[in-house]
């Protein structure tokens, strides 16, 4: 017998609140939760282990554990301003799973700008639009051929008018009364190809300016949230 521990109210983890459902419809999901519910699987939702319930808990009650949580935290951009809990500085996996679950993550905004240039960040720019915002573009410090989004994301995001914003690097959030007002970016050039086998891009001296945005969502890599091993010892 097993069971499956899921933290949010509903089952299929980042297929369900990570990807859009114009890109996964909901009910191929369903078919798939109900095909491991059939063979005998219980799934608990609502249950967050290292909250509700502790991995030792778990280590205890059953025979073997498998920790399968992906990686549900956003990268650091580590720019100034990014750490003030500015109203509008939304992490991409979050603004994804609010919308996801039928909320839009900041009702004051209008004007959005996403950073990053893979799938999360192409999602974070498409979803915009479906939740009505009016003025959405993308930044991304290296060229569309750097891209490591699909090349049909890419393809879908240019026919749905986002506006991209290459060789763009943000630099420093601005904010009036803790309230995301505008992103001050600088213009990049590509130099020598870096450890991944693509040209490195190099600041262009003089060249700052600033986007008028009232959301900010940074999507430019995902971290593992290991907060479940608390207190637990020997696992590498």
């Amino acid at each position: 017998l097993s069971t499956i521990y899921e933290a949010q109210p509903e089952a299929g983890g980042m297929l369900r609140v990570g990807i859009p459902a114009h890109r996964l419809p909901r009910e191929i999901i369903d078919q798939e939760i109900e095909v491991i519910t059939n063979m005998g699987v219980e799934i608990k939702t609502g249950m967050d282990v290292g909250k509700d319930i502790t991995l030792q808990q778990l280590e205890n009650d059953f025979d073997a554990v498998f920790i399968g949580i992906g990686a549900q935290d956003s990268t650091s951009m580590r720019v100034e301003g990014e750490e003030k809990g500015y109203q509008g500085f939304i992490p991409g996996v979050q603004y994804l799973l609010d919308i996801n679950q039928g909320r839009d993550p900041y009702p004051e905004g209008r004007k959005v700008v996403v950073i990053g240039g893979g799938n999360v960040a192409i999602d974070c720019v498409r979803s915009s639009f479906r939740i009505g915002k009016e003025d959405v573009h993308l930044v991304y410090r290296r060229t569309r051929n750097e891209m490591p989004a699909d090349e049909v994301e890419i393809r879908d995001a240019e026919e749905e008018k986002v506006q991209f914003n290459f060789l763009t690097t943000p630099v420093r959030i601005i904010a009036e009364n803790d309230r995301v007002v505008g992103l001050e970016c600088i213009r990049m050039k590509l130099g020598a190809p870096d450890k991944s086998g693509r040209r490195r891009p190099v600041p262009i001296e003089g060249s700052e300016f600033t986007f008028d945005c009232d959301t900010v969502v940074p999507a430019i890599g995902q971290r593992v949230d290991l907060s479940l091993l608390e207190g637990m010892e020997g696992i590498e």
